[in-house]
């Protein structure tokens, strides 16, 4: 996380902390971050960078799916 906001993590943090639109959301992720398993923070963050990566693509998921194949039982050696 830190490639993101720099090099001084912590006097990022802190400055976003003190704006009034950032706060909640930073408040938030601190208390997620207490916990042990950091749900909240890591979602979000995940989602984003997901978001962030595919921003513009035009993914054809058709192109990715086949047909089932129909099992004939009367060619199954039992």
């Amino acid at each position: 996380m830190s490639a993101f906001l720099g090099s001084d993590q912590l006097a990022v943090e802190n400055m976003l902390a003190t704006d009034s639109d950032v706060r909640p959301w930073v408040e938030k992720y601190q208390r997620s971050r207490e916990t042990v398993s950091q749900t909240d923070y890591e979602v979000d963050l995940i989602t984003t960078l997901t978001k962030l990566s595919s921003l513009g693509q035009q993914i054809n998921y058709e192109a990715y799916t086949y047909p089932v194949q129909k099992i004939q039982l009367s060619k199954l050696k039992l």
